[in-house]
């Protein structure tokens, strides 16, 4: 595979990830009781994919120039970002359904 192939592949895993936080943080947000469980499955697919990035699609690059480095990219910081976000969004989605006179 070439570079921008690896970039995009791992760019695809995280915005996949970052959108499905987006979209179970707003679910829960708006204590929607019929939605806790679409916002815990895409909570959860959330944190899969950011735990898939950190161990299976991460992309490190660098140039080196006269044993100099001229630049470097490490797609694992991204990664770190989408596994704290699920999991803040995980436990705010379990928390506020607890929370809820809605909950059973």
């Amino acid at each position: 595979m070439t570079f921008h192939v690896l970039i995009g592949v791992a760019a695809a895993f995280w915005l996949v990830g970052m959108g499905a936080c987006g979209f179970a943080f707003r679910w829960s947000w708006l204590s929607v009781p019929r939605r806790f469980w679409a916002a815990v499955i895409l909570s959860v697919t959330a944190l899969v994919l950011g735990c898939l990035g950190l161990t299976r699609f991460h992309v490190v690059a660098s140039k080196t120039v006269n044993g100099q480095i001229q630049w470097r990219f490490d797609s694992r910081w991204f990664f770190i970002a989408t596994v704290l976000f699920a999991t803040l969004t995980l436990a705010y989605t379990l928390w506020k359904q607890r929370r809820s006179p809605h909950a059973a």
